[in-house]
């Protein structure tokens, strides 16, 4: 009888540190999922931040680009192509500036 009760014990105490064993695997591998998850979340912030950053930039680009159309054609209007030409000189000149930067 008290093999029997032994036995049992000891039965049910490994039954207890299999289900604990599973549960702990589980719960490690769960954490690896929310860590990739939270990176992967991490990853898509810094990407909208990037594109954010970008449509701002489109957005002066686009604003400066109309004003300088706007000064061209006032100086073409006015016949006076001569500024307009050294305008166009010198945006090529902060162009090809800015492409060695």
């Amino acid at each position: 009888m008290l093999t029997f009760v032994i036995i049992l014990t000891l039965s049910q105490i490994f039954i207890t540190y299999l289900i604990f064993n599973r549960e702990m695997h589980e719960n490690i591998r769960k954490e690896q999922a929310n860590d990739l998850l939270r990176l992967r979340l991490n990853s898509l912030k810094h990407e909208a931040e990037l594109i954010r950053n970008d449509i701002d930039t489109t957005r002066i680009l686009r604003h400066d680009l109309r004003h300088h159309y706007r000064l061209l054609y006032a100086l073409l209007k006015d016949n006076d192509v001569d500024t307009a030409l050294e305008h166009i000189r010198t945006q090529e000149a902060a162009i090809r500036d800015m492409r060695q930067i």
